[in-house]
């Protein structure tokens, strides 16, 4: 998360006086807050918005804070936004099991003190950031590996176009382009181009990438299919 953008938290509770108290809290900590009355709008919230965190209330109509954490957890675009529940103070370890089911990523039970909130709210930021770092590294390294997929991989192919195309240019520069010559050297010209366009398919298709060492320092992606010689 960019340093400069404050971190972004939706308190989900239908009881107002407690809603706008977390509110408060969070707020005077620095971070920017969205507020929802119960699951629904805050499952409409999030997927409208960019979260870094969540906090709900377990009891609330509509949908109550186990049916939104398993939501939010079932969708791509909201799986990975940490989710704190707020359980009343009679919560038995049979609901505790139930929000971790649902993937809750923490409990904070009624009455606490507003430090505890504080405190395990910016582990949860803390744990996201450094997922999201995570996730951002491995991307620029696939990035790096389909770079030097793509020189190694067609080069080749692209020299031969190149090099039928200036020949080509040339004769057609003298007046000695024969039909047997432009045939040989457009068929050539398309078995590079299809080379190519093989090769960005099998990128395209790759799910989960196997890497090879191309150089020191350098790792390529594996597009070998079965059967490929």
């Amino acid at each position: 998360m960019s340093k400069d953008r404050k971190s972004r938290i939706l308190v989900v509770e239908d009881n107002e006086d407690n809603r706008q108290l977390l509110r408060i809290y969070m707020t005077r900590e620095g971070y920017e807050v969205t507020v929802a009355a119960d699951g629904q709008e805050a499952l409409e919230v999030a997927l409208a918005q960019s979260l870094d965190l969540i906090i709900s209330d377990v009891q609330m109509p509509r949908m109550d804070g186990y049916s939104l954490c398993q939501r939010l957890k079932q969708d791509p675009r909201t799986e990975r936004i940490p989710l704190i529940l707020i359980t009343s103070v009679h919560t038995t370890l049979e609901d505790t099991l139930e929000g971790l089911r649902r993937g809750a990523n923490d409990f904070i039970s009624r009455p606490f003190r507003q430090s505890e909130l504080l405190a395990r709210a910016r582990t949860q930021l803390r744990i996201k950031e450094l997922q999201d770092r995570l996730i951002q590294a491995e991307r620029a390294a696939t990035i790096g590996r389909m770079a030097v997929t793509l020189a190694h991989e067609i080069n080749n192919p692209l020299t031969g176009i190149l090099g039928y195309v200036e020949v080509l240019l040339h004769e057609m520069k003298r007046g000695q382009v024969y039909a047997d010559r432009l045939e040989l050297s457009l068929q050539r010209i398309q078995e590079d181009a299809l080379r190519v366009r093989d090769v960005l398919r099998k990128l395209r298709e790759i799910p989960t990438p196997e890497t090879y060492e191309y150089a020191p320092g350098l790792e390529g992606i594996v597009l070998e299919e079965d059967g490929d010689e």
